[in-house]
């Protein structure tokens, strides 16, 4: 897929990026806006008076909530029109999903239903099932949950054992079986659920709560996330009906997988709003908070801590949105106004699966230090649940597992790269000029064509040493890792320049030196990561002389660090006096 801003799958590795194309936070229209006012008002005005009872799993609280969120039209956002929805675009859902933070405990609700609950039946569903499931999930009537892990199959999830037979009159599966760690289990209404046919062809159904044999466990004890539902299933001779079957026998695989993707972008928007959340309660704190007659904002360890969360708040923000832009841009160029069939949408997420994978861990494990380092700041305070660091320290943590581990993801995204790279999609000689990150000056562009030639030695190195045929073994895990690494850094450096770049064009809002700052330091971190990998890299591969080459040729190649320090207390300052709120151009 080379239409559109003509970029394609893993491009930022080997292409030239125009500030100009690259979608930002600060892109989105007035629709979207209100899109995503209208979920943070749903939090003050319907969700906060009942949080308490909502932790509790109060169940009438929940389906009320539930209502409600249907009735906003939630539900409907991201449904064709042909199918009665609002066929919202991608960044106008990447908005949206940016705000379970803003709804606590209703988020896994609200979000594991609209997301990975109605979207297979959405993609995959035939006209009866859309008629029968789809309609009654759109309006509120009935709750889905997305079924496939199972108590030996996690992130292994072609190896489940739940087992269908089709019954000798062929008008039934029979399913056996079990589920476990499945969101919403306990209130849902209907299920997407895997299993293998024959057990061999796995397939993905439509399973009705009330089916004979069909039982749902105690909610499990969560170390976060209280208030969400999250149980094992039993299927025990359930018979479901050959209409049930969601897409064809075999094909689960799709469904399973692009729901994944989505659910991939999704959480990215999600994970950089409540690492954004983290800064802001860590700033607002650490002005208020006095130690030694002063605020502790003015201690160098304190704004260190406040920069560095700034810096990779900010990162994650435009990690989010620029993958959702890639998406977006590759609809846009082949569709009426986006306008596309499922199928379209989903080679769409298909073609940028990597950036998805790479999203996901680099917003979730960015939100997870962001709220460990508030907690922190806030010192005795953040281990009390009566202050907010506490309950993001609980709740950020299971980011970085569900929707495919960020281990997971490190593999697949980079296991991609090969793939393209080995077919030809992806030519390192074809250039790695810059991304056009004006913002920081040439520098900021030259030092990105640095960070890229250095993973494509490394990559060539690990290439080199390991036949295709062994760069899956479980042995080799941690090259592939590292190249990820290498790679994600990258994509979040260049995606916080680019940023930069772009709004520079703007009209100065008084805040463009903040956000070259935020840049800068965006870029060391990155510099610092990719080196300690690349180091991991080159000694396991070379020794002797040839090693020292090697690691000569890395030190001359990676960007040197300037004045960091200042820069930290300027950023730390400026987020103190915003009260943590990152520079945003609206409009």
């Amino acid at each position: 897929m080379t239409d559109g801003n003509d970029q394609f799958g893993a491009s930022f590795l080997v292409r030239h990026s125009d500030p100009e194309t690259v979608v930002v936070p600060d892109d989105l229209g007035e629709e979207e806006r209100m899109l995503v006012r209208s979920v943070v008002e749903f939090g003050e005005r319907e969700v906060a008076p009942v949080w308490d009872r909502l932790e509790a799993r109060d169940p009438q609280v929940v389906r009320d909530l539930f209502e409600k969120a249907a009735e906003l039209g939630l539900f409907i956002a991201e449904v064709p029109e042909e199918m009665g929805g609002l066929d919202l675009n991608v960044l106008a859902i990447t908005g949206m999903c940016s705000s379970p933070a803003d709804i606590g405990p209703m988020g896994s609700v609200i979000f594991g239903h609209q997301g990975i609950g109605m979207l297979p039946i959405v993609n995959f569903g035939k006209p009866d099932q859309i008629e029968r499931y789809l309609a009654p999930c759109m309006e509120g009537e009935k709750l889905s949950a997305f079924a496939l892990t199972e108590p030996s199959s996690g992130s292994d999830a072609m190896n489940i054992q739940t087992r269908a037979v089709l019954n000798e009159a062929g008008t039934h599966y029979v399913i056996n079986g079990s589920k476990q760690w499945i969101t919403n289990a306990g209130w849902a209404d209907i299920y997407i659920l895997f299993a293998k046919v024959d057990g061999e062809h796995f397939t993905a159904f439509i399973v009705d709560r009330d089916s004979e044999g069909f039982s749902v466990g105690e909610p499990e004890r969560l170390l976060g996330q209280h208030g969400s539902d999250v149980s094992a299933l039993t299927l025990e001779d359930v018979e479901v009906p050959v209409e049930n079957v969601l897409g064809e026998v075999g094909m689960g695989h799709k469904v399973a997988f692009c729901t994944l993707n989505m659910g991939r972008l999704k959480l990215s928007a999600s994970s950089a709003t409540g690492a954004a959340k983290a800064l802001a309660a860590a700033a607002v704190y650490a002005g208020e908070r006095e130690q030694f007659g002063r605020p502790i904002a003015e201690f160098g360890l304190i704004q260190r801590k406040l920069a560095d969360m700034a810096a990779r708040a900010w990162a994650a923000e435009s990690v989010s949105y620029r993958t959702a832009g890639l998406v977006y841009h590759a609809l846009e160029a082949l569709g009426d106004g986006g306008k596309v069939s499922q199928e379209v949408k989903l080679g769409a997420l298909a073609e940028f699966s990597a950036e998805c994978a790479m999203a996901k861990v680099f917003t979730s494990e960015a939100y997870n230090g962001l709220a460990d380092t508030a907690l922190q700041v806030f010192g005795g305070y953040g281990f009390s649940e009566e202050y907010p660091p506490a309950r993001m320290y609980r709740d950020s943590r299971i980011t970085r597992i569900y929707e495919g581990t960020n281990e997971i993801c490190r593999l697949y995204a980079q296991r991609e790269v090969f793939k393209r790279w080995a077919r030809g999609a992806l030519d390192p000689k074809g250039g790695t000029a810059g991304s056009g990150a004006a913002g920081s000056g040439a520098a900021g562009a030259d030092a990105l064509s640095a960070l890229k030639s250095v993973y494509w030695r490394l990559a060539s190195a690990v290439a080199g040493a390991l036949p295709p045929d062994q760069m899956g073994e479980p042995a080799n895990q941690q090259y592939l890792a590292s190249l990820a690494d290498v790679a994600i850094e990258i994509f979040a450096a260049e995606s916080a320049l680019l940023r930069v770049s772009k709004l520079e064009g703007r009209p100065d809002d008084g805040a463009h030196g903040l956000r070259r700052s935020l840049a800068t330091l965006c870029l060391d971190r990155a510099v610092t990561r990719i080196r300690e990998e690349a180091h991991t890299i080159l000694g396991e591969l070379f020794g002797g002389d040839e090693l020292a080459g090697q690691l000569g040729w890395l030190e001359a190649t990676l960007p040197g660090s300037g004045p960091l320090l200042e820069a930290r207390a300027g950023v730390a300052a400026a987020m103190v006096e915003r009260e943590g709120h990152l520079p945003a151009m609206l409009g």
